[in-house]
């Protein structure tokens, strides 16, 4: 009654043997076929197994229900190498209207930097972070 819905993130190979790419993580939710469980897309994650990223979005489009925004080294997004372009043209190709979420590890949270292997600074400050991930994520999806 409650409508909640349980949303799979796929992990790298390099995390677990289970899930490991948007293809996988699509055809394990279209095989359980329940209404309120779907995927959502890390771009992180996709930096690291997908081969091609514009076909792994479309091929999975239709359970994705969350974006994470996250740098390949999970520092401030358009920072690093992950092929933003590509990304935020097919999030508007594919009329995405969900949130986006940063995912980015720092120091914070030591039990949570050791599992993620974060040991150094990864952005100057929160503040910086956010402010400019929020920039980049707007001029990405306006232009």
């Amino acid at each position: 009654s409650q409508k909640v819905t349980l949303v799979v993130e796929y992990l790298n190979r390099f995390e677990c043997y289970f899930l490991t790419n948007a293809a996988d993580a699509a055809r394990f939710c279209r095989e359980v076929n329940h209404s309120h469980l779907k995927m959502m897309y890390d771009t992180f994650h996709a930096n690291i197994e997908e081969k091609n990223i514009a076909a792994a979005m479309q091929g999975c489009w239709d359970q994705v229900v969350h974006v994470h925004i996250s740098e390949n080294d999970r520092s401030t997004p358009g920072e690093g190498h992950v092929d933003w372009e590509t990304t935020f043209q097919m999030l508007k190709q594919l009329r995405y209207d969900g949130f986006l979420m940063v995912e980015a590890f720092g120091l914070a949270l030591p039990a949570l930097a050791a599992a993620t292997k974060i040991w150094r600074r990864m952005f100057p400050s929160e503040e910086y972070l956010s402010q400019h991930a929020l920039a980049f994520m707007k001029r990405m999806m306006a232009g």
